[in-house]
């Protein structure tokens, strides 16, 4: 009723302000209102695509050559200069070889020799040949008989020797027996002390008022000395095994060593324990009489590991001096067995020797004595030609000491001097006169793309607007790192002669690798590709309803495009992207 009255008495404002509020209520409306959704579209059209990878690309010449020479050596003399042009095989520089060219000559005179025994085989033995063929194999008889009594000597020596051993070994076991078998019985006892502090040293370091005051003061030291006890008790049972398996003197000798060293590393755990009680904050439990008490029981722990190792010390080296006298005397006859079977395989070597020497002297006479046969002129043939061989090594070795120009080109680097080493890079670079390439670096995605004789261009830095025509002609196998990415490295031949060029000039290089004419083209950003691997697009139709439509894909072209082999005809509307 307040409301009416209000309206009543107030007309004018009151329908105002019912208008006013209408329209807040309507532009509220379409301000609030969902808007229509907006779409960037292409439509599906016929034309040509193309498919291209580009790199940046360097020119090179197959014929940069970094020239070196196949052998070391001092540089006797340089022929070129930089910039000098050379034709194929001058000589550019040349290493000293005097004992090269020697060789040479030797090979020579070898070859001559051949040539003469070739003539001799051909007009066939002199009769003071065959006198000096019989004394060789006269020679050799008596050569080898001596050889065999020296073997026979050697073995003998060399039985005896083994027999003086053994009898010596088995001596010293005798009388090293009983002491031996003290010493293990010492080693036992003498252990229990190192056991004993060890594990008097864990039941202190378990101790709740002892882990107090180490947690207090020196936190974490207990972990240090339990690792110490854990690799002394394994100390001790290695000794304890290898005292009980000992069988000889000097296996009880290594056991006593092994013992010496664990009594050792118990002492050190007694040592550290005891340092560390005496370094330890007095607490309401850890006191000063619980201290001093732990101290006096450790030092005790200590005496005795440090009598036991003293005992095990005395124990060892009385055994040591018992045996040093047997160990001398083993030690010679062994060296006594090596020296005589020394002396046996050379004696049985000889005998192989001269056997066989024998046998080439007794073949060389009945040869000298039988006519020239087919085999024997054979043979001396043979040998002609392998001095020869012999001779043309020796030549291509003395050759490998010259360098010269495989090609013709010009001289672009000089890097070596007379009577200096040469050093490890290319002593002289050759640029020789033969068509430039291109090169590029091309990354994995695109190598899948390349077929050789695949044309293309690249446009030089250095000659703007000019597009030289390339074909590519060589891709590597393996990849190259370049700036840590894997990359194929490609080659293109330039298709027309370029006199221009220089080594080194860069430039985009464009391979065409794939063309569609005619075919139907949507971009790119308008497939979708299912987790399953199917695709499709998105057609606005004319009543503004999108239809998903599966599609079959193609070549990707450069421009972004994307061949559309199945689905579409032409013409539809496809959705590239919502805004």
């Amino acid at each position: 009723m307040s409301l009416l009255s209000f309206i009543s008495s107030h007309r004018r404002s009151s329908i105002a302000g019912g208008i006013v509020l209408v329209l807040l209520i309507i532009g509220g409306y379409f301000l609030l209102r969902p808007s229509a959704p907006q779409y960037v579209t292409a439509v599906a059209a016929r034309g040509d695509i193309q498919q291209t990878v580009e790199a940046v690309g360097t020119v090179t010449s197959e014929h940069d050559l970094a020239l070196k020479f196949p052998t070391l050596g001092i540089v006797s003399e340089v022929d070129v200069q930089q910039g000098d042009r050379v034709n194929a095989g001058q000589v550019l520089a040349r290493l000293r070889a005097d004992n090269l060219a020697a060789a040479v000559a030797i090979q020579a005179a070898s070859l001559q020799s051949a040539q003469a025994n070739l003539q001799k085989v051909e007009e066939g033995m002199r009769p003071e040949d065959l006198a000096i063929a019989q004394a060789n194999v006269d020679n050799k008889k008596a050569a080898l008989q001596a050889s065999q009594s020296a073997l026979e000597s050697a073995t003998q020596n060399l039985s005896q020797a083994q027999d003086q051993l053994t009898t010596l070994q088995q001596e010293a076991d005798t009388a090293l027996n009983g002491q031996a078998n003290t010493a293990k019985s010492s080693v036992a006892v003498q252990l229990v002390s190192a056991e004993t502090a060890l594990s008097f040293v864990q039941d202190m370091l378990s101790r709740l008022e002892v882990n107090d005051a180490i947690a207090l003061s020196k936190p974490g030291m207990d972990i240090t000395i339990k690792n110490l006890r854990a690799s002394a008790l394994d100390s001790v049972a290695k000794a304890r095994s290898v005292s009980g398996s000992a069988g000889k003197y000097q296996d009880v000798l290594n056991a006593l060593q092994i013992a010496q060293d664990a009594l050792v590393q118990a002492s050190n755990v007694v040592d550290q324990t005891y340092s560390l009680i005496d370094s330890l904050t007095l607490t309401q439990f850890f006191t000063t009489s619980t201290r001093e008490a732990d101290k006096a029981s450790l030092s005790a722990q200590r005496a005795s590991v440090q009598g036991a190792l003293n005992t095990i010390t005395s124990v060892s080296s009385s055994l040591q001096s018992a045996s040093a006298g047997y160990d001398t005397r083993i030690a010679a006859a062994q060296a006594a067995v090596t020296s005589n079977q020394g002396a046996k395989d050379k004696a049985s070597a000889d005998v192989l020797t001269y056997q066989t020497s024998l046998a080439a002297q007794q073949a060389d006479l009945a040869s000298k004595k039988a006519p020239p046969r087919d085999t024997d002129l054979a043979t001396a043939r043979a040998q002609v030609n392998q001095a020869s061989a012999a001779l043309a090594q020796a030549a291509a070795l003395y050759d490998d000491t010259v360098l010269r120009a495989p090609v013709n080109g010009v001289i672009t680097n000089v890097n070596i001097k007379a009577g200096e080493s040469l050093p490890q890079d290319a002593a002289i670079a050759l640029l020789g006169d033969t068509p430039f390439r291109v090169e590029i670096d091309v990354s994995e995605v695109d190598v899948p793309k390349l077929v050789l004789s695949s044309s293309g261009t690249i446009d030089l830095d250095a000659f703007p607007n000019v597009h030289y025509k390339v074909r590519l002609s060589e891709v590597d196998t393996s990849p190259t790192l370049v700036d840590g990415v894997s990359k194929y490295r490609a080659k293109l031949d330039f298709v027309f002669p370029h006199t221009e060029l220089k080594i080194g000039m860069t430039g985009d290089v464009t391979i065409l690798t794939g063309e569609r004419k005619n075919v139907i083209a949507i971009p790119g950003r308008a497939v979708l590709t299912k987790a399953t691997g199917e695709k499709s697009v998105r057609l606005l139709e004319s009543n503004g309803t999108i239809k998903e439509q599966p599609v079959t894909t193609g070549m990707e072209g450069q421009s972004g495009d994307v061949e559309i082999l199945s689905g579409l005809s032409g013409g539809e509307t496809v959705i590239v992207l919502t805004k």
